[in-house]
């Protein structure tokens, strides 16, 4: 019989929903439990903390005997919702309604298969701004049944009643030269790079992920990196990316002379504006390689200006970049 993960049975306080009543009725969905694996809701008070989550699974009838006629499973999908909002409160000309009535949700993984049974795993940067993001996973079976499950991170930001946002990133390298891994600047959320992937419609982006993402991560030799606008005309980019450049977001780079107490200094959204018309080079849409210790200003696509301080450049067991942000809300 196949195995069922069901750890969160023997945990009666914590918030897990499945709309499963019959499990004639629908696939098994179900969570891999475990000390490195987030499979419940929670709170969390470190922005942009780095969490796992594993997702199983199986046709009913799968568990049986009776395998040969079990349904196939034809679409696994997987969205979060960002409550109130994605991006951080600008507190200038405050609308409490359209800021709290409304939240803001993305598609993270929508593949279609023909198969009995799936398993997905996935490790995501939480939400670097208070409020709760709700992980909703979805499966369903060719007799068109319909599994659900989810869980809930709830942040609680301290520094949220601040004029500007900050907070502490790592961005992966991505598994292979031609992969990806991004960055949304504002929210302050890291992307893998089959985020939104769609692969039964190669080349037709979810234009909700890829609108948002600023810069990209590029991988070098020896390890080295560099963070480029996708507007990049350089830029490899996979095909789910939106072929016309002039749906790509531009990010506007620039070296400067400051250094980390200079750059923990900024703490105001005249600040950066400042430091970024103060940059030591001309604009462009890539950084050269990054340096541990070196400052870069930005300006994205919507006028938000900032800074990247590069705080450790990690070469094992995964090549990653540590950086602290600061950003105009």
């Amino acid at each position: 019989m196949l195995l069922r993960f069901s750890l969160w049975l023997m945990l009666g306080t914590l918030v897990l929903t499945a709309c499963q009543p019959d499990l004639e009725s629908g696939p098994l969905l179900d969570f891999v439990g475990g000390s490195r694996y987030t499979a419940y809701t929670r709170i969390i008070n470190t922005p942009a903390d780095t969490l796992t989550y594993k997702i199983f699974a199986a046709t009913t009838k799968a568990q049986g005997s009776d395998t040969a006629d079990a349904p196939n499973l034809t679409n696994m999908r997987v969205t979060v919702t960002y409550t109130p909002r994605l991006n951080p409160v600008d507190y200038i000309g405050l609308s409490v309604p359209d800021l709290y009535t409304r939240g803001d949700t993305l598609v993270v993984f929508n593949q279609k298969m023909r198969r009995k049974t799936f398993a997905f795993q996935n490790t995501f940067s939480t939400r670097s701004t208070s409020g709760r993001e709700t992980w909703k996973f979805e499966a369903t079976d060719e007799d068109g049944n319909t599994s659900t499950t989810s869980f809930r991170i709830t942040l609680r930001n301290a520094d949220s009643t601040l004029a500007y946002h900050r907070y502490t990133v790592g961005l992966q390298a991505p598994r292979t030269f031609t992969s990806r891994s991004y960055i949304a600047l504002l929210p302050g959320l890291t992307f893998p790079r089959y985020i939104g992937s769609q692969t039964d419609s190669p080349g037709v982006p979810y234009s909700d992920v890829y609108g948002l993402i600023d810069l990209v991560y590029l991988p070098g030799a020896a390890n080295s990196i560099v963070l480029a606008s996708p507007s990049d005309s350089t830029l490899s980019l996979s095909t789910l990316w939106p072929r016309d450049s002039t749906k790509r977001r531009t990010t506007l780079l620039r070296s400067t002379n400051l250094n980390a107490s200079t750059f923990a200094a900024a703490s105001s959204p005249n600040d950066l504006t400042t430091a970024y018309n103060n940059g030591t080079t001309p604009t462009a849409v890539r950084t050269e390689t990054l340096v541990k210790g070196r400052v870069y200003a930005f300006r994205t696509q919507d006028a938000k200006f900032g800074l990247i301080y590069v705080e450790n450049i990690i070469t094992t067991p995964i090549p990653a970049a540590k950086l602290q942000v600061h950003i105009t809300k």
